[in-house]
């Protein structure tokens, strides 16, 4: 899917009481007016953001336990992605199918070969296809999203040490994309140094807008992904916005704890209908749900303003994915989906 096709599957008419669903983003922001004015009070506009960025790097690091020698950042993890395939991408791409479009688009991009390990009828991925697929198309470069999008599932830690060594056995530099992965359970990360991990302020801290992008590994691979990173990656405005968040961690646990709520809540609004369309448990700010029941629950929901991602062909288009809403939304939302199953069993 190309990017101008994607945006296309999100544009809705946002007039009156419509509750957008299909964005993956925070329903609300997590900074005041004034912790805007005083970011960008603090922002010197005439000098370079060689310290915004050393700051942001300290601040970030410190509070997802990582070693700052070891992060770095761009704008927006989509420009990592993009990086990604022009240093490693070459001898081709492979993700699974679905996982996030941006992977192709930038292979498609660059005219690197992309190739796709097919899910199982039910979304899950097994190891052995996928190592299959290692060897049948031989890439050099390997995606994959940890929780995954679109699905909300979150790989073991099994699963992804195996990746690692069957990727590192086949030198393929194989990147895990945690761009959800507060939502979901920390986990102990594969150290072998061909993966690779990025993330996003996107999801769960809520700044979508300031694109900005976290990279972090170690050892040569890392290296030479930092090679080709802009000597200034992002502006200094973004940078002291998004450190802004770190600076009272006590009330960013609030925060982080807030977007958990409505995501637990958004699984209980379509857990009622769980015996009538599959409902997989997500680790992710979305829901995805799929059967031969979803068009209709799409279609009644969207009727109701409540407007998810749907999908038009292939083997999508019986799913649907729901990101989270407020919290004031969701006394909605779920008897809406009461009537919908009332409405089903008459």
């Amino acid at each position: 899917m190309k990017t101008e096709d994607y945006l296309k599957t999100i544009e809705v008419n946002q007039e009156g009481d419509t509750v957008i669903m299909n964005r993956n983003a925070s329903p609300i922001r997590p900074l005041s007016d004034q912790d805007i004015v005083d970011a960008v009070l603090a922002t010197p506009f005439n000098q370079y953001p060689e310290d915004e960025e050393a700051n942001f790097i300290a601040a970030y690091a410190n509070y997802a336990g990582l070693n700052p020698k070891n992060v770095a950042v761009a704008n927006g993890s989509d420009e990592w992605i993009q990086k990604l395939i022009i240093q490693f991408g070459r001898g081709g791409v492979l993700a699974v199918d679905p996982d996030f479009f941006m992977y192709q688009d930038y292979a498609n991009q660059l005219d690197f070969p992309f190739f796709q390990v097919e899910s199982g009828k039910d979304f899950t991925f097994t190891l052995d296809t996928i190592i299959g697929a290692l060897d049948e198309f031989k890439p050099s470069l390997f995606f994959l999203s940890n929780p995954q999008n679109p699905t909300g599932q979150q790989f073991s830690e099994e699963f992804l040490q195996r990746l690692a060594d069957e990727t590192a056995d086949r030198d393929i530099t194989f990147v895990i994309d945690e761009a959800y992965i507060e939502f979901g359970q920390d986990y102990q990360r594969p150290d072998n140094d061909n993966v690779l991990f990025i993330r996003t302020l996107s999801k769960i801290y809520g700044v979508a807008g300031l694109r900005v992008g976290i990279a972090f590994g170690q050892g040569p691979r890392f290296d030479k992904l930092k090679e080709i990173n802009h000597p200034y990656p992002m502006n200094s405005v973004s940078l002291n916005l998004a450190s802004k968040l770190f600076e009272d961690t006590k009330r960013l646990d609030e925060w982080v704890n807030y977007q958990r709520d409505i995501k637990q809540e958004l699984q209980e609004a379509f857990d009622q209908v769980a015996d009538l369309v599959t409902v997989i448990p997500s680790a992710t700010n979305f829901v995805f749900i799929f059967g031969d029941l979803v068009p209709d629950l799409d279609q009644y929901l969207a009727e109701n303003g409540f407007v998810g991602r749907k999908y038009a062909d292939g083997k999508m288009v019986n799913a649907a994915r729901y990101s989270v809403i407020d919290s004031a939304e969701y006394p909605k939302l779920k008897a809406t989906i009461k009537a919908w199953r009332e409405q089903i069993e008459d």
